[in-house]
């Protein structure tokens, strides 16, 4: 039905994108991470904290345990407050293992109670723009069984989406030199398929592992305390930084998130992208342009339509003519079930929402049936239909 004349035809519609382009969503939140602030030269902090200031406003600052070593107000209102306290007011904290022992004479004097369960358990949980946060802490239990795991699951049971960040002070996983933390596992597992980061501090270094079971572990133990080596052969390791201080500053989107980790004289040492599965509802809408439903084309060359919310898109192509039905495989027309739905894979140019595709020649003449099949940002499926007809104008004898 379909010669090499259509193969030429359609080989770019899937290659360049084919009919859609995914619109990126807008950043809705800017957060700043970092940990480990125990240096008692308050100038070393000031480096940091002075870099996130310089970079504009920002929505919140997730600052990851061991403010100080003592951990009492005085070292509080001293060596943090001169620095990082100058975001106290949206500062999320977690409590870190120095200074816990005098948790209520510093961290619960210093940060209120407004950070605690009302079993007194140091662990919370916030939303900050379309994402959901969850503060653990690893200095007290979380086993099974316990308080805080029983918290957790519970927690994570109310959203159905994976836009979850964890943030601890001890991390699960570790390229040294202070190691994977054991006791953390059962609250790992629990965040599978929760969650897509874990961030935590406690190694004096920056650290991103390769994903885990869908879930990404971020060290950012870089606030001030001396520096601490990696091990540059552990094969989890996917970006290291040891010798400097910084924070990673992460802006948050439907669906998506951004990452730098930034030094104070403001290079970026390391940056990526996050997808997840949406708490909220956003789904795909898609708007095809041309062809028009139910309409009927002497010559048919450009296919366009519209996208939004969508992170994976499939294409189907059927043709019918003279009876017998043939499908587009990403090459080319083969015959097939008139019933056929099979579909290839569009790449998406994130960067715009459209896409106008010229073909060089026009469809032979046939019933065409388009579909596209958009994965949105929250998981669900949105199905687009076009039904249209080529027929060409028959020449005069």
């Amino acid at each position: 039905m379909f010669g090499a004349v259509v193969r030429r035809l359609l080989t770019g519609l899937v290659a360049a994108a084919a009919l859609v382009a995914a619109a990126a969503p807008a950043h809705a939140e800017t957060i700043w991470a970092v940990g480990d602030a125990q240096s008692r030269d308050v100038n070393v902090q000031n480096q940091v904290a002075a870099r996130m200031q310089a970079d504009g406003a920002f929505d919140h600052l997730l600052f990851l345990g061991d403010f100080s070593n003592g951990g009492t107000l005085a070292e509080y209102n001293s060596l943090y407050g001169p620095s990082y306290g100058r975001f106290k007011s949206i500062t999320y904290p977690t409590p870190g293992n120095h200074g816990f022992g005098n948790v209520e004479e510093g961290y619960d004097a210093y940060w209120g109670g407004g950070f605690r369960q009302p079993n007194g358990g140091h662990y919370y949980s916030v939303d900050i723009g379309p994402w959901h946060f969850v503060s653990l802490n690893s200095e007290e239990p979380i086993a099974r069984g316990s308080a805080q795991y029983a918290w957790l699951r519970n927690d994570l049971a109310q959203r159905k989406g994976t836009c979850t960040i964890a943030f601890d002070h001890r991390p699960r996983y570790s390229a040294g030199p202070q190691w994977n933390t054991l006791s953390l596992e059962p609250a790992w597992q629990a965040l599978r398929g929760h969650a897509v980061v874990l961030l935590s501090g406690h190694a004096h270094n920056y650290q991103r592992h390769l994903p885990n079971r869908g879930i990404t572990q971020f060290v950012v133990g870089t606030g001030g305390g001396r520096f601490g080596n990696t091990d540059n052969s552990d094969p989890r390791l996917a970006a290291r930084a040891d010798t400097t201080t910084g924070a990673l500053r992460m802006r948050l989107g439907v669906g998506e998130a951004s990452y730098e980790f930034i030094t104070p004289s403001g290079a970026v040492l390391d940056r990526g992208e996050l997808e997840c599965v949406s708490h909220v509802p956003a789904p795909a809408r898609v708007k095809v342009t041309r062809p028009r439903n139910r309409a009927t084309y002497r010559a048919f060359r450009t296919f366009s339509a519209r996208l939004r919310n969508a992170r994976k898109v499939r294409v189907s192509l059927l043709g019918k003519a003279n009876g017998r039905c043939s499908v587009y495989d990403g090459k080319g027309f083969r015959r097939s079930s008139c019933r056929s739905k099979r579909s290839v894979a569009a790449k998406l140019n994130r960067t715009r929402s459209r896409l106008r595709f010229k073909a060089v020649e026009s469809l032979p003449a046939a019933a065409y049936r388009l579909t596209v099949l958009a994965r949105s940002i929250d998981g669900t499926l949105v199905r687009k239909v076009t039904r249209f007809k080529v027929r060409p104008r028959r020449s005069r004898q």
